[in-house]
């Protein structure tokens, strides 16, 4: 059995004390698989290198009854000058191991070959991770602590381990740490949450799950980032990051890589759309959004996300078949109306995508959200910024004294800073978004601050 009790662990810092884990305790026993949930930085890793005794507690006790793993997929143990042969000889006789039979277990399960000659110092991440998990599988454990495992190699060494593990060692205690939630779902039988130091045990998964999701602040409102790029191209880029070190992203993108996975192409649809809801200048999740929303039937959604990727800039070339039969699929002639791909320059410039259509539609709409065949249309028509915001200052629901609810400032912050406000210094343009977020007119608001200004076709859209 291993037994934590009232484990604390706390990081002397300059800027104080870093209190990571906060009176932790729980038993495990022979059988039994715990999977931790917890965002990036709760301490997860840290409590399984206190398991395994890599580490010592600040306070409390950690009792091993049983023989514990080191972290799998975790290389600190190894010795970096000597070569992974030396280090499986090291290994082997400080636990009376067979070399010979360790190291031809290892040589053909890790699959490094001649690099197994060279120094570990040399190996890459995923190469240590390899020789690591080849080599704690050579030593018959009572206890493995698993760290992000599943990370580790292309999906057939990936399927060697799990059988590895999970089948012929499905006897053993385990503890999982990954960031993605299914694979703890399909390997555990019993569930933990960290969070804020503290640790909470589940029997089941879905309500671990529950309160994983309520603790990363997934249905927390989107709030415009003042930190955000000061042009469109720039934000485009940024994006990419900025979307995959989002936990909340992260999740929503898991749970639609799921119902895909299923063939539930409406409930992954909404998932990838609640994803993006977040971050909507990520470019790689519109085109899984247009293939389940082509697989559903809904040809105008899949066209749109087709369309939007590429404004984003995902190569036309992985896009065009499958924008080509939507098109038709929708009853259009797809020669007609071909992918305008990503463009550099300034934004007015730039192909328009789903977030810029909805976004100025809230500045000049009075909040209207253009239905999904209408936006396919702008975007069809109108290959650069400028020309989809003049047609929509020429439509007849533009007014000169209209603009979006107050409310919906924070969706859109981003951007009306980078299309219509992109003239203004970072500070002004923050004056402006909160002035509307506190309540003033959208578009009146903006018009004074000289939304557009350097917009051509749109100045002449606005004189007419």
């Amino acid at each position: 059995m291993i037994r934590l009790t009232d484990v604390c662990k706390v990081y002397r810092t300059r800027a104080g004390d870093n209190v990571v884990l906060d009176r932790v305790g729980f038993q495990l026993h022979r059988g039994e698989r715990l999977g931790v949930l917890g965002r990036n930085g709760a301490g997860k890793s840290t409590m399984v290198r206190l398991i395994s005794g890599a580490e010592r507690p600040t306070s409390g006790r950690v009792e091993r009854g049983m023989s514990v793993s080191w972290p799998l997929a975790f290389g600190g143990a190894f010795q970096p000058t000597l070569s992974g042969i030396d280090n499986i000889r090291f290994i082997s006789r400080i636990y009376a191991q067979d070399f010979q039979r360790n190291l031809a277990f290892v040589a053909d399960f890790s699959e490094l070959g001649a690099y197994l000659r060279e120094p570990v110092r040399s190996y890459s991440s995923g190469m240590r991770a390899r020789l690591a998990f080849a080599i704690s599988m050579i030593i018959e454990f009572d206890c493995f602590l698993i760290d992000e495992i599943g990370a580790v190699g292309d999906a057939r060494f990936h399927d060697r381990c799990n059988y590895e593990l999970f089948r012929k060692r499905g006897d053993r205690a385990m503890v999982l740490i990954s960031h993605d939630p299914g694979y703890l779902r399909d390997h555990c039988n019993r569930f933990a949450l960290l969070h804020g130091g503290r640790l909470a045990l589940f029997d089941d998964f879905d309500p671990a799950y529950d309160h994983f999701r309520e603790a990363i602040g997934l249905a927390a409102p989107p709030a415009i980032d003042r930190a955000a790029a000061a042009d469109r191209a720039a934000l485009i880029e940024v994006a990419q990051h900025r979307a995959l070190g989002d936990d909340r992203f992260r999740l929503l993108v898991r749970e639609g890589d799921w119902r895909r996975d299923a063939g539930d192409w409406n409930a992954a649809g909404e998932r990838y759309a609640a994803a993006l809801a977040l971050h909507p200048w990520q470019r790689s999740y519109w085109v899984q959004l247009g293939h389940v929303a082509k697989e559903s039937g809904h040809f105008a959604r899949a066209e749109l996300a087709y369309r939007t990727a590429c404004a984003l800039g995902e190569p036309a070339a992985d896009v065009v078949e499958h924008l080509r039969f939507v098109v038709a699929r929708g009853g259009g002639d797809a020669a007609a109306w071909p992918i305008h791909p990503y463009r550099k320059g300034p934004a007015h410039q730039q192909v328009p995508g789903r977030p810029d259509v909805e976004a100025v539609a809230w500045l000049l709409w009075h909040g209207a959200v253009p239905a999904e065949e209408e936006a396919v249309h702008l975007l069809r028509h109108h290959p650069t910024c400028d020309a989809m915001v003049a047609a929509m200052i020429r439509d007849h629901r533009f007014a000169s004294g209209s603009g979006g609810a107050a409310d919906d400032g924070h969706a859109h912050g981003d951007a009306i800073r980078v299309l219509a406000l992109s003239h203004l210094a970072s500070d002004e343009a923050d004056a402006v978004l909160a002035r509307i977020v506190g309540g003033e007119a959208a578009w009146p608001t903006a018009a004074g601050a000289g939304a557009f200004r350097d917009w051509p076709e749109t100045q002449k859209a606005l004189f007419e």
